[in-house]
């Protein structure tokens, strides 16, 4: 009993030793300029998404700092707060569409053989709203209702390029300009995935993912929960901030980050909302305080054209009515787009009193059926 005394206090010296170091969120935004930004990774439930919030929340106050988030869950438009937010694929606002094509190939050594590619295909609708939104440089979120993750990708890629580009020119016209960009992944996968990163589409993204930071004062905050699914590419161009982890695949990656032997057993029974920060100095352990949403998110979307209204031609009582009050010539000149069509063409004035003349005369000529009603003259 004695010695596991003696064990736990070596510990809790040890972790108040270095907890200390970057125990302040404006520290860690600060390094994070320094550098291209972090990766969260932790088991599900230990805190990444409410650690990130903490870290946005502390980014916003800074006047030269503008956060975008990029999130396929909707935890940000639940539990962040107050931020404007842009909900992605729904019939409102959809820039993400399909481009229907079918690949066939032929089949090197195999005789009548073909490859049909029934892989799907996106590409992005140029949309005005979406750019001037972006130019703007307020803080966003982007709850990204796809299920695609190559769709995702396509507009997470969409983004990056728009921003870095614009970042890109400023920094041209103005070697001074100090505004920067915080762009959060959550689920960094989608884009940034161990597989995704090999295919053609990913060239560009990566060209501008490695210069962000000294090209266009962009850095990065990915989330995720696996180390082994985000590309090797990504993790080593960014500072992990590791959480609770037992995935022996993510153990195996980070041991061979880490020299320390306690550190290594610590990472497997960290507490909730306690992290490793590996800045390649001390590897401090970071407590984050309990996150408090203040606010709610506001709504943004593009205006929609107004559809116009088809016409409508008046009811059976309407059209009595009109009728029986001597009013129909003056309802049709009302409504020219509803009679154009049916009204003859007719210059003639003194024909147009006489249409109107005849219109306001009421026929109360009654019939049932009965020729009888109306004799003719027997004698022709």
């Amino acid at each position: 009993m004695q010695s596991t005394g003696k064990e736990d206090r070596a510990t809790t010296n040890e972790k108040s030793n270095n907890e200390s170091v970057h125990s302040s969120l404006t520290e860690i935004l600060d390094d994070i300029k320094q550098h291209l930004g972090l990766i969260l990774v932790a088991e599900a439930g230990h805190g990444k998404s409410y650690t990130a919030f903490s870290l946005v929340k502390e980014a916003m106050k800074d006047p030269n700092m503008t956060v975008i988030v990029m999130s396929p869950s909707t935890i940000w438009r639940r539990q962040y707060g107050a931020i404007p937010c842009v909900k992605v694929g729904t019939s409102e606002f959809n820039p993400i569409v399909e481009i229907q094509k079918t690949e066939v190939e032929t089949v090197n050594f195999l005789r009548d053989a073909v490859h049909i590619n029934l892989d799907q295909h996106w590409q992005y609708n140029k949309n005005a709203w979406l750019e001037q939104l972006l130019q703007s440089k307020q803080s966003l979120l982007f709850e990204i209702k796809y299920r695609n993750g190559r769709r995702i990708k396509a507009f997470e890629s969409v983004i990056l390029q728009s921003i870095y580009e614009m970042q890109e020119k400023q920094i041209d016209r103005n070697p001074d300009y100090k505004h920067h960009y915080l762009i959060v992944l959550e689920e960094i996968q989608n884009s940034f995935g161990t597989y995704s990163m090999n295919s053609d589409d990913s060239l560009d993204l990566m060209t501008i993912f490695t210069q962000s930071r000294s090209d266009a004062n962009i850095h990065y905050i990915g989330i995720g929960q696996r180390l082994n699914d985000i590309s090797t590419k990504v993790i080593e161009r960014l500072r992990p901030l590791i959480g609770l982890t037992l995935g022996e695949n993510s153990l195996r990656k980070l041991k061979a980050m880490i020299p320390d032997e306690q550190t290594k057993k610590r990472i497997q029974s960290l507490p909730k909302r306690h992290w490793i920060y590996l800045d390649g100095k001390t590897n401090p352990e970071i407590e984050i305080p309990e996150y408090k949403k203040e606010g709610k998110v506001i709504y943004l979307k593009p205006q929609q054209p107004k559809q116009p209204q088809k016409p409508q031609y008046p009811s059976l009582l309407k059209a009595i009515w009109l009728s029986v009050t001597g009013q129909s010539y003056k309802y049709r000149k009302a409504h020219p787009e509803l009679y154009n069509q049916q009204k003859p063409q007719n210059n003639n004035e003194e024909e147009d009193e006489e249409f109107e003349n005849e219109d306001s005369e009421l026929d109360l000529t009654m019939t049932d059926g009965n020729e009888d009603m109306f004799p003719t003259d027997q004698n022709e």
